[in-house]
């Protein structure tokens, strides 16, 4: 008891002075920390009723939720180490605990507490998606979804801070980490749809990523960069997964900090690599082997470089690779991309081949002959002369080919200038159905 006692007059102690460091280290005490291991001994017969009365004896505060966070702490921090506990249990504990937080958080003066806020926040996020964990076959992830509610209140906290010009004398200090934990919820609840909201409330506090540690740049840019990448808005996609893997951390001599470096950097070169591909842009193999991603992304380079549309199929339709890109969720954008960029790169081989044998050469090409091509590679002899036509067309109006199509004589006309610009070079405009 005389332990719980301590602890109480040394958190409000520590309030009162506003000491960031000692009030953030009391109320976030770590596991395997003698501190917590004790305080967790005293509080072992205690009763929940028994606890908070103690915190109103001992608290010398006139703060209601003062006292209502340490009580709160203190239930969350005896439930967290009980066998009888489950992770439902621990969280909604942890929830009141942040809720009576942010009422304490909410004042004009409170900035110096930001920093306490950031890690109740991680903690509360780390939590909710163990807790999920707890029902697999739900249909809804509940948990996680509460949580992402208690991040947007915080979230709003942090915007609407008016009392300083100076970003590190205010609370929008915590705007870009709290931002980073909401989109990692919402890829957790398949919830992109609310990004756009959120992407525009940030917009609107006016602050300046760059400002901001790079950490929590490059995490920013990573969520933006998959968000964006779902929306096939590749261009700035590929510039904001660009981003987060050039400047991710160097490796360490530490194994645990190594390990975790190396499987962020997997990450991002995975989405990284998906949306250079639909653009026609290739990594080094030696990159790809490195991260331990050549055999999922190589037969796809290859096949889209020669115009193998049967390697392509083939890939995309073998049970591990699908598993996978699925799992991913890169699945389907790279089925649509890809198969355009292979019969661009199929198409060309075809009339650089059909320009090579005639004398002199020609800017024409047989639609018949692009069609015993494709029959001959796919051995599939579905395709007729509307197939390769239609697709020809299609190629034509986005701009991977040059030229147009003699429909009577059912010929390939090329253009004298470029007919196969480069396919990073063609934009082409997506419509995305929110």
């Amino acid at each position: 008891m005389q332990e719980v006692r301590n602890y109480v007059r040394k958190a409000v102690e520590a309030f009162s002075m506003k000491d960031s460091d000692a009030f953030r280290s009391l109320i976030m005490l770590e596991e395997g920390d003698p501190n917590l291991q004790q305080l967790q001994n005293a509080l072992y017969n205690m009763t929940d009723e028994s606890i908070r009365s103690t915190v109103q004896k001992e608290a010398n505060t006139d703060s209601r939720q003062l006292k209502e966070l340490i009580s709160n702490y203190l239930v969350f921090t005896i439930a967290s180490c009980l066998n009888k506990s489950t992770m439902i249990d621990v969280y909604e504990h942890l929830s009141t605990c942040y809720g009576s937080f942010l009422s304490l958080y909410t004042p004009p003066d409170a900035q110096w507490l930001s920093s306490l806020l950031t890690d109740l926040s991680y903690s509360l996020v780390d939590w909710a998606i163990v807790a999920d964990q707890e029902s697999p076959n739900a249909k809804e992830l509940r948990i996680s979804d509460a949580a992402s509610k208690h991040l947007s209140r915080a979230i709003n906290i942090v915007i609407n801070d008016k009392v300083s010009t100076e970003l590190f004398e205010s609370k929008k200090t915590a705007l870009y980490y709290l931002a980073n934990l909401m989109f990692r919820v919402y890829f957790k609840l398949k919830s992109t749809r609310l990004m756009p909201t959120l992407i525009n409330n940030i917009a609107k506090a006016s602050v300046d990523l760059s400002q901001y540690p790079m950490s929590q740049q490059v995490t920013h840019q990573f969520y933006l960069g998959r968000y964006h990448l779902y929306q096939l808005d590749l261009r700035r996609a590929e510039r904001e997964l660009s981003f987060a893997f050039r400047n991710r951390p160097s490796l360490t001599n530490d194994q645990d900090s190594d390990r975790i470096i190396y499987n962020n950097g997997r990450l991002m070169l995975l989405y990284l690599t998906a949306c250079r591909l639909c653009l026609g842009l290739f990594p080094s193999e030696q990159l790809l082997h490195e991260y331990d991603l050549h055999s999922y992304f190589a037969p796809l380079m290859t096949a889209i470089k020669t115009g193998n549309l049967n390697l392509l199929h083939q890939t995309l339709s073998t049970p591990i690779f699908v598993a996978w890109f699925v799992k991913k969720e890169i699945y389907f954008l790279l089925k649509e991309k890809l198969d355009v960029l292979c019969w661009r790169s199929l198409i060309r081989r075809t009339c650089l081949v059909s320009r090579s044998l005639s004398n002199p050469p020609q800017m024409r090409v047989p639609l018949d002959g692009l069609l015993d091509v494709v029959r001959a590679l796919t051995s599939d002899t579905s395709y007729d002369i509307f197939d390769v036509e239609c697709i020809t067309a299609s190629l034509l109006d986005q701009g991977y080919i040059r030229g147009y199509i003699h429909s009577k004589k059912k010929v390939l006309v090329l253009s004298k200038a470029n007919p196969f610009p480069t396919a990073y070079s063609v934009e082409v405009i997506e419509e995305v159905l929110s």
